[in-house]
Formats: structure tokens, sequence, C-alpha cells
């Protein structure tokens, strides 16, 4: 099951960006930004993760292969179901200073029903 991720056509602040499903489709976005909530942190981490996070407070950490929840990642607009992207999930880093999940993504696919 991959990591689930509902996106806004338009996000103020990502203006060059322009629409965020084109951006990760053509691959000029290449690393999903989520706020470090114990939500994202239950989705995207494995248990193993969340003891390491908790022993190195304070630092940036970076989290590969069976620290990670899921291996890939799916994007919808809104909450619909297709058309979808699929994209595989490389690493996820925790920056404790701007306290925020960045997902790096690659080999995107978009699906239609």
């Amino acid at each position: 099951m991959p990591a689930h991720f509902v996106l806004k056509r338009y996000m103020p602040g990502f203006e060059e960006y322009g629409d965020l499903y084109e951006a990760i489709k053509t691959g000029r976005k290449k690393v999903e930004y989520r706020d470090a909530t114990p939500y994202w942190e239950l989705r995207l981490l494995s248990e193993k993760a969340w003891l390491y996070k908790s022993f190195y407070l304070g630092r940036t950490l970076v989290f590969r292969g069976d620290f990670l929840k899921h291996d890939t990642a799916t994007f919808v607009v809104g909450y619909t179901s297709y058309p979808r992207l699929i994209a595989d999930i490389t690493k996820i880093v925790f920056d404790y200073d701007a306290d925020q999940f960045q997902v790096h993504l690659e080999n995107v696919k978009e699906e239609t029903a």
C-alpha cells in the first residue's frame, strides 16, 4: 500500500511550480514537503525510524529502506481516485530546523481510469 498525498492545483508560496500535479508529473518537483506532525510521522516512517528519531533529537535525519513505511507514493488532486501519479520514494529527510519531512521522489508515472 503506497503513501497517499492529496494535492491542491495551486499552493501559495509555490508559484514557480504552477500546477503541483503537473510539476510532479514532469519531474520539475522532485521533493514533496509535509509538516512533521504525528499524523505524517505515523504514515511515512516505520516504528524503527520513530525510535531512531527520538534518540537523535535536534538533528536532521535521512531515512531509507526499512526505516520507511512505504516505498511508493500516490498523488491525487482533491479527493478523487483518477488520474493519479505513482512515484518511488527514494528517501525521507526529517529537517529538524524546519520541522518538516521532505519526501524525495523518482520514477513518476501517471495512471488514468
